[in-house]
């Protein structure tokens, strides 16, 4: 699949914008600040629905306007299809396929995939496990929407639990109710860490791979933390559920289930998050999102688009090259301070709220 065409109104530093690319390498160069991380900010949106860059979905809209609007041309095996958010200011955001408005977010994952990689990103693996559990949780959503309601049903069950233990209801009333929230936490959650399960396995495999093309010398891992384990999650979720009845009404919280796992990635069998430097640790995470990026070409059958905010410039020549080869048959957006030499590559220009195509792709 790829993106053929781009319409942003309003949207960032872009007042009026109307572009189309190519099913290859589409180099996005200019200064800093000049624009390129908006235009893969509108793109990713059209993917997952929000913003890759703020939860603020306000921020996108240009200063002096209500509304910003994105519509994007996809080219997939099937045929065509126009995927369209508008973003308001002061009301819900809106959605659309073909016309069609989306009325749930998991009717819109699978429609058009995106893999990004930002400077943000670092942060999923030096900061919180929350940020590393919606990293998979949403890589995950993209390819198996299923999933993504399964996170909601669970996220439902936690939270009137969770109001429950902070009640003040005795303890042999309150046992009674918690046991049917456990149940369906149990249920839920033992589909949750067996999708997870199966998907940092693969994860696991092919970022090995990808690090030693793009890297070498290191050997990249992951593990997964999960809740509960064995021939029957559920059930081993349930029994850690209600056997820790009074630590959580002391805390007030559930203590055990998918929303308290992480995943750890290491280097040499080193945890990242504690020894690496931070070139390593952007390695690392760029690895990640590739492998992302293959097992989404595996199970759809045709290629991802990739995004890809400033990432040449921490690479050689020789792992620039590898990566291209790796995102071979692939649409892909690369932004740039610096010009690029790109064989096959279009180019584009970013300066005053414009996008300008060279006259000529750059040459090797």
């Amino acid at each position: 699949m790829y993106l053929s065409s781009l319409v942003l109104k309003n949207f960032r530093s872009y007042e009026n914008l109307t572009a189309s690319f190519s099913d290859g390498i589409n180099i996005l160069q200019g200064r800093n600040a000049a624009g390129k991380t908006n235009v893969l900010e509108a793109v990713g949106f059209l993917s997952i629905g929000k913003s890759f860059r703020t939860q603020k979905e306000a921020e996108c809209i240009k200063e002096g306007a209500q509304t910003a609007y994105i519509k994007g041309g996809i080219e997939k095996k099937e045929g065509r299809l126009h995927v369209e958010a508008l973003i308001s200011a002061f009301e819900k955001k809106s959605l659309k396929i073909n016309g069609q408005p989306v009325k749930k977010m998991g009717e819109l994952f699978g429609n058009f995939i995106a893999v990004v990689f930002s400077p943000e990103d670092l942060k999923v693996l030096k900061e919180s496990p929350s940020l590393r559990r919606r990293f998979v949780d949403m890589e995950i959503s993209k390819l198996k929407p299923a999933y993504f309601y399964e996170l909601l049903e669970y996220g439902k069950a936690l939270a009137q639990k969770n109001a429950l233990l902070k009640s003040r209801m005795a303890e042999h009333q309150l046992k009674k109710l918690v046991t049917i929230y456990n149940e369906q936490l149990a249920a839920h959650g033992a589909r949750i860490i067996a999708t997870r399960q199966a998907f940092l396995t693969r994860l696991d495999e092919i970022s090995r791979a990808v690090h030693a093309d793009i890297a070498g010398g290191e050997t990249l891992s992951l593990r997964y933390k999960y809740s509960a384990g064995g021939d029957d999650i559920a059930a081993a979720l349930f029994e850690k559920m209600d056997k820790s009845l009074p630590s959580e009404i002391e805390q007030g919280f559930c203590l055990y289930g998918p929303h308290r796992e992480d995943f750890i990635v290491s280097l040499n069998k080193d945890e990242v998050k504690a020894y690496s430097s931070q070139g390593q640790i952007r390695t690392a995470m760029l690895s990640l999102k590739l492998a992302t990026f293959e097992i989404a070409r595996s199970d759809f059958g045709e290629s991802p688009v990739l995004l890809l905010d400033d990432v040449f410039s921490e690479l050689d020549m020789a792992r620039q090259s590898a990566l291209l080869e790796r995102i071979r048959g692939a649409q892909c957006f690369l932004t740039t301070a610096v010009p690029l030499k790109c064989a096959h590559a279009q180019i584009y220009t970013i300066a005053d709220g414009k996008l300008r195509e060279a006259v000529q792709p750059a040459s090797s």
